[in-house]
């Protein structure tokens, strides 16, 4: 740094310091106030039926779930349950044929190998589905 930067550097603090402070007028703030516009009040959008349909869909399918493994069982403190008979009589024994087909199908090797492979895949491809969208937002 030579002297002559120096020099410059108190001439414009010097300066600095000379000059007043600007302020604004007196009626700058009711004027600057009077051009504010006050906001509108919010108004609450209403969700569509289809966006709580979507959003409760997982939870009613597992609820069906559920009482499907509940009546569906053999558990000693489920007998209390009303019409698990009839549910056991008629809808069990209608997808009798349904579980049979399924028995014969894993009965393969080449069947049940692919399958898991193709279930692996498809569990990894939405959890990195999952993620990606997180992450990029």
């Amino acid at each position: 740094m030579d002297k002559d930067d120096m020099l410059n550097d108190d001439f414009l603090a010097d300066l600095i310091r000379k000059v007043p402070l600007e302020s604004p007028s007196d009626e700058f703030i009711n004027n600057v106030m009077t051009g504010i516009e006050p906001l509108p009040a919010p108004v609450t959008a209403k969700k569509p039926y289809f966006l709580w349909f979507r959003s409760s869909a997982p939870f009613i399918v597992l609820g069906m779930f559920l009482i499907l493994i509940l009546f569906s069982s053999d558990i000693p403190y489920l007998n209390f349950i009303y019409g698990k008979e009839y549910f056991s009589a008629i809808f069990v024994k209608a997808f009798q044929p349904f579980w049979i087909s399924m028995k014969t199908l894993f009965s393969s090797r080449f069947i049940t190998y692919s399958l898991l492979i193709g279930v692996s895949a498809g569990f990894l491809f939405i959890i990195d589905k999952l993620f990606s969208r997180r992450f990029a937002a």
